[in-house]
């Protein structure tokens, strides 16, 4: 590449000699005041040009920064790009084109450098939009005023940014439970605490064998086990339907949120996001674990090839936890219905949370899939993005 470019660039140089050749043999032979007035005036074009064509371009130093760290989705970047060379050399324009990911952001930004030895250039992406954005080399052009030289240089400074999705602030209400009797208060699932004792009570068949009291036994006569604080758990497992959709942004959107929600309310909360790549996050607390759950979100596309539905009956992981299952689609079928039923049968509570696009109606089919849902004990719950706030309120589990 380099010694093609090297070829046209002698042969751009030995053309312009023969032009001034030319126009110099023109004024000699033809005479008079217009010719030589031409062959003055082209002269200086052509000795610039000359300049041009042996101007080092790697003098330059180029470095790319940031305006932040870290983004979501609707935050600008501000990128900025500084030049620095030692060379004073009179340059009357430079073009520099930032190869970007971005659509929109593929034009070439003009600089009129002249002698100046360190230059800087601002640009801005509004709206960013959710993933990972990548910055390739650096182009840069200069030439004379002709257009007869033309030179490049190109910098390589790969960097890559990632946009967060955006999330809001779900009221907050703990699931509750409801039985045969009635609904109770209690929240999604109550643990006994074994570090904290609260009491001694007689024994009862079920009883652990290391929750008996020896010493209390010993004084009774009879069997005694210890009494513990029952605490409460929020521990859940949320299954991302990642079959392309329209909607598939407000989905991660409302993950987002309802990932960050739990846990600052201190629940544990894992993921399920099976696409091209299986990503499985265990059940965890904490702002690292938040951090981790958001990266993935960052990243995730609408690859899968397979229902949701497949999930819930091909993963063998969820009927080993004692966690309660959400799911979060675009799409309630027949299928899905009857694989969450056969899950509710075998461990315990699913809610489905079917995102909805902002005008989109529910249809008579997903209204006949929702009554037989309720029937069945599965809560469904059809969100459109403004009504994300309140998703929690209301929600019950069989």
């Amino acid at each position: 590449m380099k010694k093609k470019w090297k070829i046209k660039t002698w042969m751009k140089i030995v053309l312009l000699f023969i032009t001034l050749g030319i126009v110099f043999s023109y004024a000699m032979f033809q005479g008079g005041f217009v010719s030589w007035f031409l062959f003055y005036s082209f002269t200086p074009f052509a000795l610039y040009a000359l300049l041009i064509a042996f101007y080092p371009m790697g003098d330059f130093k180029v470095a790319r920064t940031f305006n932040g760290d870290s983004y979501s989705v609707g935050d600008e970047l501000k990128v900025t790009i500084e030049l620095e060379r030692k060379l004073p050399f009179p340059l009357f324009f430079l073009i520099i084109r930032n190869e970007t990911s971005f659509d929109d952001q593929g034009e070439e930004l003009i600089l009129y450098p002249w002698f100046r030895r360190r230059m800087k250039v601002l640009y801005t992406v509004t709206d960013l939009q959710r993933g990972e954005h990548f910055f390739g080399d650096i182009t840069m052009k200069c030439g004379d005023f002709l257009g007869l030289i033309l030179k490049s240089q190109v910098i390589s400074d790969p960097k890559t940014i990632l946009v967060y999705p955006s999330y809001i602030d779900i009221i907050y209400r703990s699931i509750e439970s409801r039985y045969e009797q009635g609904a109770t208060a209690s929240q999604i699932r109550l643990q006994n605490d074994s570090t904290l004792v609260t009491g001694i009570r007689q024994y009862q068949p079920g009883d652990r064998f290391t929750w008996i009291d020896w010493k209390a036994t010993a004084r009774k006569n009879e069997m005694q086990t210890k009494e513990f604080e029952e605490r409460q758990s929020h521990d859940i497992s949320i299954i991302l339907d990642r079959t392309p959709s329209q909607v598939f942004e407000a989905m991660v959107k409302f993950s987002a949120s309802l990932i960050r929600t739990i846990i600052r309310h201190g629940g544990q909360i894992g993921l399920y996001s099976i696409g091209k790549d299986h990503s499985i996050f265990p059940i965890r607390g904490g702002e690292e674990h938040q951090h981790q759950l958001f990266y993935h979100l960052a990243k995730v596309k609408a690859d899968s090839e397979v229902p949701v539905h497949t999930i819930l009956t091909g993963e063998k992981v969820f009927y080993q936890q004692t966690a309660s299952i959400m799911i979060i689609t675009s799409k309630l079928t027949q299928p899905l219905i009857d694989s969450v039923q056969l899950f509710t049968r075998k461990m315990g509570s699913v809610v489905m949370f079917v995102i909805k696009e902002t005008g989109d109606k529910i249809s008579t089919e997903e209204n006949v899939l929702y009554e037989q849902a309720l029937k069945h004990g599965i809560y469904v719950r059809f969100l459109y993005e403004e009504s994300f706030r309140s998703a929690l309120m209301g929600v019950k589990q069989r």
